[in-house]
């Protein structure tokens, strides 16, 4: 009889002694200060995530990390949950800052942004995520007569074209080309090409965006609304000549009839040319700044001189939309 009591007292003991052990450990794991900081970061990712949809500007993997490190702060992986976490911040402050810088960004009147109509959310996303910027989603252009709207491709398999994708380029010719072709002449990126492709649309005659590739580089594709004009047909050689009066001949009629200079007692004056947008293949292209350099020895005023610089390579990086000549 003693012998059971005593036992039962020591089995209570016990018990009383492991369920003491699993809330000292249960409070141990809330005062931890990995599991603190773990939720603290989750947190500011939280918020980070908030501040640049504020902008319209949140990245799509921001909140699957947000989850993802909720899933390992719950498995007791705190390490992987801060890891994660920052990774959601950063990405949430980066974009934020974005849409912060472009949100008062005052794009040309002229300019027609497309407003996505009603969506699920799965889709809003999927538009939020593939815009040219945070406030543009499309541009109009004309190309050969037709309106062709240019947007950046939302195929998640999409990848640059094998063309553009060699990084094999022999030099000469395919040298880096300088960030400044020339005094006056600005170098120019997507966004200016746009705005002058848009300003084109909108029946502005005294802007012309010149692909100077040559036909075996054309049928790869082109910008929409520019027109080819191949980079051998407005060139002199290097002591500044042309190689026949045919040369000269054929320079003469793109001058006038599609740059609008005009040729009086033998002298150009420049003075209702148009502005030109030149581009090529890329940084490692030639051909447009050679062109541009033959333009400036003419007389063509440098100031009515705009340069592509990162080409259909750029373009096409960017997901772009190209068109057939």
């Amino acid at each position: 009889m003693h012998t059971k009591k005593r036992l039962s007292v020591v089995l209570l003991a016990i018990c009383l002694s492991s369920g003491s052990a699993s809330l000292i450990a249960a409070d141990a794991k809330k005062g931890d200060p990995k599991m603190a900081e773990a939720q603290a970061m989750i947190t500011a990712a939280e918020e980070a995530r908030k501040k640049a949809a504020s902008v319209d500007s949140e990245w799509r993997d921001t909140g699957k990390f947000i989850k993802k490190a909720q899933d390992a702060l719950k498995a007791g992986k705190t390490d992987d949950a801060i890891r994660l976490a920052k990774v959601a911040e950063d990405q949430g402050n980066l974009a934020y800052e974005q849409g912060f810088s472009q949100k008062e960004l005052k794009l040309p009147s002229y300019f027609k942004v497309k407003a996505s109509a009603p969506s699920p959310v799965s889709a809003a996303m999927s538009m939020k995520a593939h815009k040219i910027t945070p406030a543009l989603t499309s541009v109009e252009v004309m190309h050969k007569g037709e309106m062709v709207s240019i947007s950046r491709t939302a195929d998640e398999n999409a990848v640059i074209p094998k063309a553009y994708a060699s990084t094999a380029r022999e030099c000469p010719p395919f040298c880096v080309q300088p960030m400044a072709i020339g005094p006056g002449v600005d170098t120019i990126g997507e966004l200016e090409v746009l705005d002058y492709l848009e300003r084109i649309a909108k029946g502005d005659p005294t802007v012309l965006v010149v692909d100077s590739r040559t036909s075996d580089w054309m049928v790869r594709g082109t910008v929409p609304g520019s027109v080819n004009i191949p980079w051998n047909r407005i060139n002199i050689d290097l002591q500044g000549t042309f190689g026949s009066q045919a040369e000269v001949d054929s320079l003469d009629e793109i001058l006038q009839n599609q740059f609008h200079a005009r040729k009086t007692n033998g002298e150009w004056d420049f003075r209702n040319a148009k502005t030109l947008v030149l581009f090529c293949n890329g940084i490692w292209c030639p051909q447009s700044t050679a062109n541009i350099r033959t333009l400036t020895k003419l007389g063509y005023p440098a100031y009515k001189l705009k340069w592509y610089r990162g080409g259909m390579q750029s373009w096409v990086s960017a997901g772009l939309t190209t068109v057939n000549n």
